[in-house]
């Protein structure tokens, strides 16, 4: 919340990896900051509704109201799951981190890597029921 840019541009400029954990709107905020040679994005999706509403219960979000406002974002938040380089998801946290590293790796090495564009599709369709 609230990063300096010029920090985290002096940090890229030294050859530092900068992550943040931010929502679809902050990740486009980041990719009009013309990154993109540098900027590798995630869409991290729970395995389903009831798991990320015990997941939100179970974070600091103990208020009913905060977790059922982000469940009512829902809906709208998970369509844009294709403005992402890579998606995974978070059923298996220690698969979870694998896929992702896997793909950072190969995207820093330039191989190609891809993931089943159709299983999350079908996957977030789930979801929005």
């Amino acid at each position: 919340y609230g990063s300096s840019k010029s920090q985290v541009l002096q940090h890229l400029k030294e050859g530092d990896s900068v992550i943040f954990d931010i929502d679809w709107q902050g990740a486009e905020q980041i990719k009009k900051q013309k990154l993109n040679d540098n900027l590798i994005t995630f869409f991290i999706l729970p395995p389903s509704k009831e798991e990320l509403f015990k997941r939100l219960k179970n974070r600091d979000m103990k208020d009913k109201n905060i977790v059922e406002e982000r469940m009512k974002q829902f809906n709208q938040d998970i369509k844009h799951w294709k403005n992402y380089d890579f998606v995974v998801i978070n059923d298996n946290l220690e698969k979870c981190y694998s896929e992702i590293i896997d793909f950072i790796n190969k995207k820093i090495k330039n191989l190609d890597y891809d993931y089943d564009k159709n299983y999350i599709s079908n996957h977030v369709k789930k979801l929005e029921n």
